[in-house]
């Protein structure tokens, strides 16, 4: 099964719901935002693989409140300086030990933990490109060791995670590199950062050749959330209901169906 587009989404809703060509619900931006309510109605369904992401944030000394990466939805390990961190709520946090708490409010990861020292930063001192084994020069390599696990935080927008392969003494590491990188990026030690494995929220859709990050089963699951939508719209109740109802069978069906031993387009190990 392949992925569906958007316009495929909708010619699929427009049948589902029966439409005509000229019905004005077909084509219209409220029938994407349905389409668009369905995909996030499913993705919050279930702790989806495919939007399991790594972020990294590097620490400030002496501050225990840092900004949500983007597209967080909820976090599903957080560890600081290597530590794995257990949540707690907001409240309860003060006077505890090794957790962590998200303001929502404020888009905010807060720790129980001050961190008294800032991430050690290393400085690429040029530019380099994709490869599996780049030569890495730095502005120093003290510190660093074979088989370190690092975070390079890109200006470009092209964080990544990655492992030390070797090490020059002074001069340069080898390492792989997913994406090409500039001059003047920093690099840090895994160990010494915040390493967060966390559940994104999907983003919003807008061109009609778009898909779903969800696995390919559940593209035409979620038009039974965007029908129950479009119903909601018509204040036709029953309908509403029996397609939320279709949606939940649906749901919980592709699920169990889905090869879940197959972790599919996992993104945890990069950005």
């Amino acid at each position: 099964m392949s992925a569906k587009t958007v316009a495929q989404l909708r010619t699929q809703q427009e049948l589902m719901l029966s439409l005509g060509l000229d019905d004005a619900y077909a084509g219209s931006s409220t029938e994407l935002a349905d389409i668009q309510e369905g995909y996030q109605a499913t993705a919050d369904s279930h702790d989806f693989p495919q939007l399991l992401v790594r972020r990294g944030i590097v620490i400030v000394a002496n501050v225990n409140r840092y900004s949500l990466p983007t597209g967080f939805r909820k976090a599903r390990t957080v560890k600081v300086l290597v530590i794995t961190y257990d949540e707690t709520e907001l409240e309860n946090l003060e006077g505890s030990r090794y957790k962590y708490a998200i303001d929502r409010e404020n888009s905010e990861i807060v720790l129980s933990q001050i961190p008294s020292t800032a991430s050690p930063a290393f400085t690429l001192s040029n530019a380099e490109s994709a490869g599996n084994a780049v030569v890495i020069e730095l502005d120093t390599t003290t510190g660093l060791s074979q088989y370190d696990e690092i975070f390079i935080d890109s200006a470009s927008g092209t964080d990544e995670f990655s492992l030390v392969s070797s090490v020059s003494a002074g001069v340069s590491i080898t390492a792989r590199l997913r994406a090409a990188k500039s001059a003047s990026d920093i690099l840090y030690r895994v160990k010494e950062i915040i390493d967060i494995e966390m559940y994104r929220s999907v983003p919003t859709l807008s061109l009609e050749t778009e898909t779903l990050l969800l696995p390919d089963a559940f593209d035409f699951v979620t038009l039974f959330y965007s029908a129950h939508m479009a119903y909601l719209h018509l204040e036709e109740w029953d309908n509403a209901d029996k397609y939320l109802k279709l949606w939940r069978e649906k749901v919980a069906e592709a699920w169990l169906a889905w090869d879940k031993s197959s972790t599919g387009t996992v993104t945890q190990f990069s950005i």
